[in-house]
């Protein structure tokens, strides 16, 4: 489960917190209430292994009605190509999401622990309790190195966020693709 008690989620490769690009350590522009919300990995059997397809954190149970597209400050759905999207970039194949209030302290333990967030096995996250008092951060594999991941909000029939996906463009219509 992800503590966020701010409700502000951070999501990046870790490799990127120190040193620091301003924008793509900015949390999304849509918050979620302060709570602990749990973090679920969708596996994939792949190539003698497994890999994440996506990662949810659900926020309220309940079905999803409308899908929109999580962005950062300055970023606009509206100015982008079609079949383009904003996310998250990847070059040390993980992810690693927290809230905004234990940035700092994030940094400090990428900067003092290159590798303190680095997942290696699908099944396997990073779990750092307590980043900060009532924060932690968890961290999964992508499974390749270098890429850019969409990250969708999904909401409920009267418009509270539900959930974030982690959509690791791996399955397109029910089929995955390589």
């Amino acid at each position: 489960s992800l503590q966020l008690p701010t409700g502000r989620l951070v999501a990046i490769d870790p490799s990127w917190l120190n040193p620091t690009p301003l924008r793509e350590v900015e949390p999304f522009t849509v918050a979620a209430p302060p709570g602990t919300y749990p973090l679920e990995l969708a596996l994939l059997p792949w190539d003698n292994g497994l890999w994440v397809g996506a990662a949810r954190l659900t926020v309220t149970d309940g079905p999803v009605t409308t899908w929109e597209m999580a962005v950062r400050a300055g970023e606009d759905p509206a100015t982008l190509q079609p079949g383009h999207f904003f996310g998250v970039g990847v070059d040390v194949a993980t992810i690693a999401v927290f809230d905004a209030v234990a940035f700092d302290e994030m940094d400090r333990l990428a900067d003092a622990d290159p590798g303190a967030f680095t997942a290696w096995d699908a099944d396997r996250p990073v779990h750092r309790a307590e980043v900060v008092p009532g924060a932690n951060a968890i961290s999964f594999t992508t499974g390749w190195g270098d890429g850019h991941y969409p990250v969708w909000i999904g909401r409920s029939g009267n418009g509270a966020v539900a959930c974030f996906l982690f959509d690791r463009s791996l399955v397109r219509h029910g089929v995955a693709v390589r």
